[in-house]
């Protein structure tokens, strides 16, 4: 067999092999009030039709790449047909609707995040890349707060959300008749108050806003999505060494679906994510009960 015809028949092993994701990764840029902002796409090559667009908000204090790192979605957009988009937050941070004198000193308090969200649907649907009636937010702590904040003031052009460690905060209600949602909580987080309150409190120096308690951020949702009670509770407990339980609980609603897992005894993480000793230090414990991942993915391809 010559050199050429096994190079060639490696390559095409190597692309059918599972997990092995044939996606490309494009840097884009547009402008929100004549400033410039980016974001990283991540979309499958041989989709030709517009496909379910999820966009992943980073956490305060973090870059895209870190959201991307321990989120992992892109890993996924080729086998589950969807476009990933990581955006950038001015200064590591989004305008999530919090008010305070210390956050107004951030750079994100100066722009617009609603419309950048807006504009990045837009781009990427006047492309036809994606559908703009399937477009899905999910993120951790401010990304969870933001993704939160856009599906209340932008409803009708949000499918569904997963905010990860965030609570609503008290500065603003929420303007969605309905929204499908799927919400994962820590009950031992330092940085977001199981019970509401200051964010960060005990940490931080600067007044970061307050938020509700993780169970009135579900009342909300209960109420938007007509949820009267409980259809699935279970609790799971199946890793040792974590030193986490984990108890998914799935609503009985009429509008639309809303699911939440508590993770007792979780700090201020991403269940599933892979994370070193120091991190658990600083944030607290990291779930292995389950991949937060993979129940967004599940939960979202459920709308879809």
């Amino acid at each position: 067999m010559s050199r050429s015809r096994l190079a060639f028949l490696l390559l095409i092993t190597l692309s059918t092999l599972p997990g092995l994701a044939v996606a490309s990764e494009r840097n884009r840029s547009l402008a929100v009030n004549g400033a410039p902002r980016e974001y990283t796409l991540i979309a499958p090559d041989h989709d030709n039709t517009p496909l379910p667009l999820l966009i992943v908000y980073h956490g305060g204090g973090q870059m895209a790449a870190s959201a991307r790192k321990y989120t992992r979605f892109d890993e996924d957009a080729d086998r589950e047909h969807i476009v990933v988009v990581y955006p950038q937050g001015l200064g590591n941070s989004w305008n999530d609707g919090r008010v305070t004198p210390d956050i107004m000193e951030r750079a994100a308090a100066a722009t617009n995040d609603l419309e950048f969200t807006t504009q990045i649907i837009g781009q990427l649907a006047g492309e036809g890349r994606v559908d703009p009636s399937r477009v899905f937010l999910t993120g951790a702590s401010n990304g969870g707060m933001m993704a939160m904040y856009a599906a209340c003031k932008l409803s009708g052009r949000i499918r569904g959300i997963a905010p990860v460690v965030a609570n609503l905060p008290v500065d603003w209600t929420c303007d969605a008749d309905q929204m499908p949602a799927l919400f994962i909580h820590g009950t031992d987080d330092a940085y977001m108050p199981f019970a509401g309150g200051r964010i960060a409190q005990k940490i931080a120096r600067k007044d970061l806003g307050t938020v509700r308690s993780a169970d009135a951020t579900i009342e909300v949702f209960k109420g938007m999505n007509g949820c009267s009670g409980v259809k699935e509770s279970k609790r799971i407990d199946n890793v040792v060494y974590d030193k986490t339980v984990a108890v998914m609980t799935q609503f009985d609603c009429t509008r639309a679906p809303l699911k939440r897992f508590v993770v007792e005894g979780g700090g201020h993480t991403w269940p599933g994510a892979r994370t070193g000793i120091i991190a658990d230090l600083v944030l607290g414990k990291t779930s292995e009960e389950f991949s937060a991942t993979t129940e967004i993915l599940a939960f979202f391809k459920a709308l879809r």
